[in-house]
């Protein structure tokens, strides 16, 4: 066979690729979604970040709220209510010690002690009441106290004058005039001053315990909502990064990865922040103000109780049965105040204990002043209930009242410290999700900026 007769080989046709391009219209909508991603992942971080700062801002203000309306509002109302009954405890106190029966050269009973708490109790007086008549919500209120306090003052007065122009007089027997005036200051007193000083003491409370339900009502509505945002903001962006890795071919698009992180910090932190603050007031209110509130109460009550026991010497023996009557339905009620059950954590109980133990010295020296009173042994009736030591009731008065002061104002501190400690828990808030979250946005237009280049 000649080379003529060899068939030469075929040649190779190399095929050429054409590339496929989207349909026009399908280029122009790719730039159409990438945009509408990028605004609904904005719109998402902006209603994270509005979510934390208007939570922030309110849950701070509403705990500084709740720690003024304690500490300048109900407390001073509640030492106002103490003040008052404690006055007319010690005016009443006034008029009992005199000399004694049979020897007009010894003095029975201490008159100072009387006057000088007497004075300081009408300072604190004057000074709540201009500290509370700032507060244009009770104008009327506080006008009524000045007017009746105005009138108790007056017959005070009148009562003191008349017992001074006897100065020689005998124990437990001041002028008639005298007791008369006393018994009008009383009953302005009891009708006038206490209810009207009550009614402004509890509407505070109520003010105050508000407080305390708004402020905890805003840190749980501010908690769910930033887990909400947050979560919302977590999935446009977790959804838009695997948008983009199957569109583009490329796994981790490095601006969306750094603002997910970011969202992801804000809410985890807005939500601890504002979990910490929601239970910071919950304690405020358990463990702080409505003890606080009841020990306040009992403060009152109890000045109020000593008051009627300190008329037992200078009223006319149907008079001193109604006080007696009045006393036993105060000292009930102390009973139940003082009950620490269901209010005291188990490291308040034994400061619980301590001031009933000291009431009860109270209530031991009552028993044995009724006992002198009926065995018309008067001059040793005014000794135990004026003098100062123990085992007399001016002295084991002062003891209870005072260590119950003391622990209604830990009480109260507890109150107010929580209600601090709630507002600390988002401190450095609102800049924080704000500047955040604005560094997530820029993030944001970071990471779409390289796609929208390709579309040029």
């Amino acid at each position: 066979m000649t080379t003529f007769q060899v068939r030469p080989a075929p040649p190779v046709l190399t095929p050429v690729l054409t590339p496929v391009l989207p349909p026009a219209d399908a280029r122009v909508r790719q730039p159409v979604r990438l945009g509408l991603q990028t605004v609904a992942a904005l719109l998402a971080l902006a209603a994270l970040c509005a979510g934390a700062i208007l939570g922030s801002l309110s849950v701070r203000s509403d705990a500084a709220a709740l720690r003024v309306s304690i500490a300048d509002r109900a407390a001073v109302a509640a030492d106002l209510r103490f003040a008052l009954a404690d006055l007319d405890a010690q005016r009443a106190n006034q008029l009992v010690p005199g000399h004694a029966a049979d020897d007009p050269g010894v003095s029975v009973g201490n008159r100072l002690l009387a006057l000088i708490t007497a004075q300081q109790r009408r300072r604190e007086i004057s000074a709540a009441l201009r500290q509370l008549g700032s507060d244009t919500t009770q104008t009327d209120r506080v006008r009524s106290l000045l007017d009746a306090l105005g009138r108790y003052d007056d017959a005070g007065g009148r009562t003191a004058y008349v017992d001074e122009q006897q100065p020689d007089r005998a124990a437990g027997h001041p002028p008639a005039i005298a007791v008369a005036f006393s018994a009008e200051a009383g009953d302005i007193m009891h009708n006038d001053l206490l209810p009207q000083a009550t009614a402004l003491s509890r509407a505070y409370d109520a003010q105050a315990t508000a407080a305390a339900h708004t402020a905890h009502t805003a840190a749980v509505h501010s908690l769910w909502t930033v887990i909400l945002l947050g979560a919302l903001a977590l999935a446009v962006l977790l959804w838009w990064q695997a948008e983009l890795a199957r569109r583009y071919r490329r796994l981790l698009n490095p601006g969306l990865a750094l603002a997910t992180a970011a969202v992801l910090a804000v809410t985890l932190a807005g939500a601890v922040s504002f979990h910490s603050a929601a239970t910071d007031l919950d304690t405020s209110v358990r463990e702080g103000l409505r003890p606080w509130s009841r020990l306040a109460e009992a403060r009152a009550v109890a000045a109020d109780a000593a008051a009627a026991q300190s008329r037992w010497l200078v009223t006319d023996p149907g008079a001193a049965a109604q006080q007696r009557t009045r006393f036993t339905a105060l000292t009930r009620r102390l009973d139940t105040l003082l009950a620490p059950s269901g209010y005291a954590t188990p490291a308040e109980l034994p400061a619980y204990a301590d001031v009933r133990t000291r009431y009860g010295h109270f209530l031991a020296d009552d028993r044995h002043l009724r006992r002198l009173i009926a065995a018309g042994r008067l001059d040793e009736a005014a000794a135990v209930l004026t003098n100062v030591a123990r085992d007399n009731v001016a002295f084991d008065f002062w003891d209870f009242a005072t260590t119950l002061t003391q622990l209604a104002a830990q009480q109260r501190s507890d109150a107010t410290d929580a209600a601090s400690t709630a507002r600390s828990a988002l401190d450095g808030w609102p800049a924080i999700p704000a500047g955040v979250l604005g560094a997530a946005a820029l993030l944001v237009l970071a990471g779409a900026r390289p796609r929208f280049a390709e579309y040029r």
